[in-house]
C-alpha cells in the first residue's frame, strides 16, 4: 500500500501538467486572420481578375480583417505577373516602368484592434501614377497582368496562407492606350474560326510595333475562384519579352506586326469547334517595349 502511494505522488505532477495541457490546447490560437468583404458589399476590392480601364488611375480598396485575439498586420502588396511567377524579368525601355504597390497596417494604426475595415469612400485607393511613391514622375507604367494580395498575421503570429485561399489573391489587368489593342467580332463554333485583330495603336507616340502573341482556351475551375481555370489549347506566336514558367515563348513568326488578322491564324481549329458554354479564349499580346494587353472571351 505504502509502495503504491509513493508511485501516485511520483506520477501526480505528470497527470496535472496533462491536465493543463489539455486546457491551454482548447484555448490556444491556432487560427489565422479573416479577409472578407465589409458587410454592405457582395465582394472584395479590387475584385477578382479586375480589368483597369485605360484612363482609370486609382484603384479603391473595400475589404476587411477581423481576428479574436488582435491583428498584428495587414499587408497590402502588388506586383508584375508578366512572367508567371519567376518576377526574374525588368523593362526593357528606358520610358516605361513596371506597377508596383505595397503598404502596411500595423495595430497602432487600427481603431479597433480585432476589426479593420476599408470601404470605397475611404482614402485608402491604389494609384497607378505619380502619387504611388514607387512610380516616378512622369512614369509610363507598363500594361499587363499583375498580381495582387491581401495578407494578415495576429498577434499570436498566426498568418494567412496562399495555400488555403485565406490570403487574398488576384491578378489586375492594367490596360493602357498605348498597349497592343484586341478585338474579336466572332468565335465561329461551326468553322473554328476566330474572327477579329490585334494591332498597334499607331496614333499614340509612345506605342510600339507587336512582338508576341498567345492565344488560348480554358475552362473556370468553379471551386477556386481566385484561379484562372485550366488550359485546354493554346498557340504562340513571335517571341515573348517575358519568358513565362507556364507557356512556350516562341513560335512561327508574325507576318505583320502593326494589323494581325486573327481569322488568319485562328481559323479551322478543332478546339475552337469544341469550345462549351463555360469555356472562354484569352489572347494575350506583347509589343517591343513590353506592353502586354489581355482580353478574354
Amino acid at each position: 500500500m505504502k509502495k503504491g502511494f509513493v508511485l501516485f505522488l511520483a506520477l501526480f505532477p505528470l497527470l496535472f501538467n496533462a491536465c493543463l495541457d489539455s486546457g491551454d490546447e482548447d484555448t490556444l490560437d491556432l487560427k489565422g486572420p479573416i479577409i472578407g468583404s465589409v458587410d454592405d458589399m457582395q465582394t472584395i476590392m479590387p475584385s477578382y481578375f479586375l480589368e483597369v480601364g485605360t484612363k482609370v488611375f486609382s484603384i479603391p480598396l473595400a475589404f476587411q480583417v477581423e481576428d479574436e485575439t488582435g491583428i498584428s498586420e495587414i499587408t497590402i502588396e502588388s506586383h508584375s505577373g508578366f512572367d508567371g511567377h519567376t518576377h526574374g524579368r525588368k523593362a526593357n525601355s528606358n520610358n516605361f516602368v513596371l506597377f508596383g504597390y505595397s503598404h502596411t497596417i500595423r495595430q497602432q494604426d487600427l481603431e479597433d484592434p480585432r476589426l479593420f475595415q476599408s470601404e470605397v469612400a475611404d482614402d485608402l485607393r491604389i494609384y497607378l501614377d505619380d502619387r504611388n511613391v514607387l512610380i516616378p514622375n512622369n512614369g509610363l507604367i507598363l500594361a499587363g497582368p499583375y498580381h495582387f494580395s491581401i495578407k494578415a498575421t495576429d498577434t499570436e503570429g498566426n498568418e494567412t496562407s496562399y495555400a488555403d485561399n485565406s490570403t487574398y489573391h488576384t491578378t489586375l489587368y492594367i490596360h493602357r492606350e498605348y498597349a497592343p489593342l484586341i478585338h474579336v467580332d466572332a468565335i465561329d463554333r461551326t468553322t473554328g474560326t476566330v474572327e477579329g485583330s490585334v494591332r498597334r495603336n499607331s496614333d499614340h507616340e509612345f506605342s510600339s510595333d507587336i512582338t508576341f502573341l498567345w492565344a488560348y482556351i480554358s475552362r473556370p475551375d468553379f471551386g477556386n475562384p481566385a484561379q484562372e481555370g485550366e488550359i485546354r489549347k493554346e498557340w504562340v506566336w513571335g517571341e515573348s519579352n517575358w519568358p513565362h514558367q507556364f507557356r512556350g515563348d516562341t513560335g512561327e513568326g508574325l507576318a505583320n506586326p502593326q494589323n494581325i488578322d486573327l481569322a488568319g491564324l485562328l481559323a479551322g481549329e478543332e478546339a475552337v469547334r469544341q469550345m462549351g458554354d463555360t469555356e472562354t479564349l484569352t489572347i494575350w499580346a506583347e509589343d517591343a517595349n513590353g506592353n502586354i494587353s489581355v482580353r478574354s472571351f
